[in-house]
């Protein structure tokens, strides 16, 4: 129990809150308040002590709690852990732990914000790591109604990221410039903590570090509050002492300018790069802090340059945050996010990165760590290449920054590289039979569990990695116009035949999951056969794809937040397994690209819906790494802040939902292509800023019972974009139109096309929740023959759906529901599951008579309203 008295105080707090014999000089220090500028996309809440927080920029990083712990990251350098607040004031005998006073949140892309609440008073601390500084700030916004003291405790590291080692590690207080100065024995990396308000602490062990955390104080009387921001400034650099001085010193001369240049770069991203507006704000949302997440992924190193990294976490008491170095691979697979939006600045950057890491061989670079200038890290370490997918996947990724982008000089540049990774790929075919094999290549889909066997040849995704990337040199050859087009161009029909022979499996309506050295098929069901669907490198055609369709929407691989990595019903399947069983949000987004690339938008809705939720459950504003296969919570190991996770979720909607699609090289007359496939309850979509080349289109779709209009503006390049029409069952075009072209004129311009709609479902659905296990209804698949309407579902044994569904005919009968509602609007249907298995398959069967004809107010499907899943988190100004 505190005690409320002053005398029980320690000396130090007696003197300054008590006594005031001692009291400081008035603060002269402080940074004068400054409106912060506001934010459409600030998430907010209460604060939850457990759930990760960070502020970041391209070189520093506070990776902490929503209580207002963190650790301090200058990249490469680990430069504290342990950072937390502690209050005393004139009532208590001990200081109060921030942790137990934090209260609410505010989370923004420039700065993040934990409200410390008291009865004596309120301390905002913000948490600002500029975008482009080796270090960061704490701005204390302080308003007390009584003398404060803040007590600021952390444990000094200064060591670069694993498996890098320095030794020698001291600290010192500097009473000059108010701020510990931490380092190592070759006085090389510097590192300074402090406040020009800080009172002098006790002295402690000179040439070492001390067995307890540092700390110092900062005395605050009322008076010092309302003259401003009380600032705490940690600042690093590999340059030494003096240069992360004259940091130490800029942050804290320039924290209002810092914060506003901040602000204005993710201004940027928000108002320059591709933005939506849907009838779901929640969605909209999430797409921003989808940019937002990955944009966060760049980041400079001092030593070795700038590129992406796979993701961020705090590392406790390792050197390990997250995934806080650069990998190729997920480089590779964010570019299909990135491009998509318009960002290929940060996806050419990221590609001249790793092409500078190609080994002589040509094989591209898996994973680098940030501590990699003190060690020979791809000549003691076995990570650097040690992924087989990884090479195919770059030469698949330049293919498509050079059709985003137009970018024709940087596909002649890189061709060469591009020559040394494919001959490198071609040189891994053991057998002969046109696919890289994994004994040779390296690691595809799975890095461990039982999945990973020696028996394995090659599995189906470095298979269709393989596939893909013969297709994409082949264009590049073209465009380059390198007589080697031929060879690839074979290669790829060699390699799409061989994945059909080995991987198709008609007779068990499955894609094998891998082929061994035996000849024979893995038939473990898995997601990974959506990558190759996507990518078009099987025979959609064949019953072997028709049925794994069917399994990505089955609740066997699917959940209600997202893909399994193995189906639950595997003898294998672990829900807490790495590459057993637990879900990837990364992952989800093959499922979601296959399903809507093959017309299943219900199955790619649901994935992609539990996909945008992700961004507010947990972490705000990020999407973890993977979560358990049973229940809506992520596993201990995983990172919080995982930039393909967001991939999974970005490349799902601009690549799925809107069926973006650039045309190939070198077609001069080609146009943009996108093929949007709204869910039943969006009457609208908008994309603003849409960038194809030196084109930025905005695209306006509407819908109604009578009409599909689209309304195309180019403020870029005129150049010409497509609109195909995806329609569901039963719904029909005047005179068949499947497409709206619009032509390459700047002005905009609007095309209408009369409708009759067709059949839609919108399953009642409450929002997710931490903690539950998967239960949504699934929608397997829909048809319609003119007469009768079949939706395949399945469901939980015991459960009771309720479903709405717009039926523009007359229903003659309903078989697999009961009709509880119809009337002008909706036909609400209530389907119950009941069977042997947990999940119970059932189908919905509508037959119909003739056309009915609907009020053109009445949308095709659902307004918002009819949409239960309200936003979890909004953004206010």
């Amino acid at each position: 129990m505190r005690t409320s008295s002053c005398v029980r105080l320690s000396t130090l707090a007696a003197v300054i809150l008590c006594a005031g014999a001692m009291a400081p000089a008035p603060v002269s220090s402080t940074i004068p308040r400054f409106a912060r500028d506001p934010s459409p996309i600030a998430l907010t809440g209460p604060a939850r002590p457990q759930r990760y927080m960070e502020a970041s920029g391209r070189r520093a990083a506070f990776l902490g709690r929503e209580d207002g712990s963190f650790e301090a990251w200058v990249y490469p350098l680990k430069v504290l852990h342990g950072f937390q607040l502690s209050f005393t004031v004139p009532a208590y005998a001990e200081p109060i732990p921030g942790a137990d006073l934090a209260s609410s949140v505010d989370i923004r892309p420039e700065a993040s914000v934990v409200r410390y609440a008291h009865d004596s008073f309120t301390a905002d601390a913000i948490w600002l790591v500029p975008y482009d500084e080796a270090g960061g700030l704490v701005l204390l916004d302080i308003h007390t109604s009584v003398p404060l003291l803040v007590t600021v405790k952390f444990r000094i590291d200064v060591k670069p990221m694993w498996p890098a080692a320095l030794g020698g590690q001291s600290s010192f207080w500097d009473d000059e410039v108010k701020a510990y100065v931490g380092g190592e024995a070759s006085r090389k990396h510097a590192a300074l903590i402090g406040s020009p308000l800080a009172l002098t602490p006790p002295e402690q062990p000179a040439h070492n570090l001390p067995d307890a955390p540092s700390q110092f104080t900062i005395a605050v009387k009322p008076e010092d509050a309302k003259r401003g921001l009380i600032p705490i400034a940690i600042a690093a650099s590999t340059d030494g002492a003096a240069a992360a001085r004259k940091i130490y010193a800029n942050l804290l001369a320039s924290a209002e300018p810092l914060y506003h240049a901040t602000a204005a770069h993710y201004r940027h991203v928000r108002e320059d790069l591709t933005s939506i507006e849907t009838p779901d704000p929640r969605f909209d949302l999430a797409f921003e802090w989808g940019k937002v997440a990955l944009d966060k992924g760049f980041i400079c190193n001092p030593q070795l340059g700038c590129g992406l990294i796979a993701g961020l976490g705090p590392s406790g008491l390792t050197e390990r945050p997250g995934f806080g170095w650069f990998f190729g691979g997920d480089a590779f697979i964010n570019s299909w996010a990135m491009t998509a939006y318009g960002d290929f600045d940060t996806v050419k950057q990221s590609l001249e990165f790793l092409r500078k890491r190609q080994r002589a061989d040509g094989k591209m670079m898996h994973e680098l760590s940030q501590g990699a200038a003190y060690i020979r890290w791809f000549e003691d370490f076995p990570y650097g290449y040690y992924h087989g997918d990884t090479t195919a996947l770059y030469i698949s990724a330049v293919r498509d920054y050079v059709r985003a982008s137009g970018d024709e000089a940087l596909a002649k540049d890189f061709w060469p590289s591009m020559r040394k990774a494919y001959d490198y790929c071609a040189s891994t075919d053991e057998d002969g039979d046109g696919l890289m094999d994994n004994p040779k290549a390296g690691f595809g889909a799975a890095e461990t569990g039982k999945l990973r066997r020696d028996d394995v040849l090659t599995d189906v995704f470095l298979g269709a990695a393989w596939a893909d990337a013969t297709a994409a040199a082949a264009e590049l050859a073209a465009l380059v116009g390198d007589p080697f087009v031929e060879t690839a161009r074979a290669a790829h029909a060699k390699a799409r035949a061989s994945m059909d022979v080995r991987f198709l499996d008609d007779a068990g309506r499955r894609i094998n999951y891998a082929w061994t050295k035996a000849g024979k098929g893995v038939a473990e069901p898995t997601v990974w056969p959506g990558f190759g669907i996507w990518r078009g490198v099987f025979d959609v055609q064949r019953p072997a794809v028709t049925g794994m369709l069917d399994e990505l929407a089955k609740p066997g691989i699917a959940t209600d937040w997202g893909a399994r990595f193995l189906s639950r019903e595997s003898e294998v399947y672990e829900p807490l397994s790495y590459n057993n069983g637990a879900v990837w949000p990364f992952l989800s987004g093959f499922a979601t690209l296959a399903l809507y690339s093959q017309h299943r938008p219900d199955a790619g809705w649901q994935y992609l819906a539990g996909t945008a939720d992700l961004t507010f459950l947990e972490p705000l504003g990020y999407i973890p790494e993977l979560l358990s296969g049973d229940r809506l919570r992520s596993i201990d190991p995983a990172v919080p802040h995982q930039l393909f996770s967001t991939t999974g979720f970005m490349a799902g909607f601009m690549r799925g939902l809107v069926g973006l699609r650039e045309p190939p090289l070198g077609d001069k007359d080609g146009a943009l292509t996108i093929a949007p496939q709204l869910p039943a309850a969006w009457d609208h979509l908008r994309i603003r800023r849409l960038r194809w080349r030196d084109a930025i289109f905005d695209v306006k779709l509407a819908r109604n019972a009578q009409a599909i209009e689209a309304t195309v503006t180019n403020t870029g390049r005129p150049r010409p974009l497509v609109v195909t029409l995806a329609l569901p069952p039963g719904a029909e075009t005047e005179r068949g139109v499947t497409e709206l072209r619009f032509g390459p004129a700047a002005a905009p311009e609007t095309k209408r096309v009369a409708v009759r709609p067709g059949i839609e479902l919108v399953p009642v659905e409450e929002p997710l929740r931490i903690g539950d296990p998967s239960q949504r209804m699934r929608i397997i698949s829909t048809s319609f023959d003119g007469h009768r309407y079949v939706a395949h579902l399945q469901g939980l044994r015991g459960r009771t759906y309720t479903v709405r569904a717009s039926v523009p005919f007359a229903i003659e009968r309903v078989s697999g529901a009961e009709i509880t509602r119809q009337d002008t609007g909706p036909v609400e249907l209530s389907i119950a599951f009941a069977g042997d298995r947990d999940w119970v398959a059932k189908d919905l069967v509508i037959d119909v008579g003739r056309r009915i004809r609907q009020a053109g107010s009445r949308v095709l499907g659902f307004q918002g309203a009819f949409f239960d899943n309200a936003p979890l988190t909004r953004g206010r100004s």
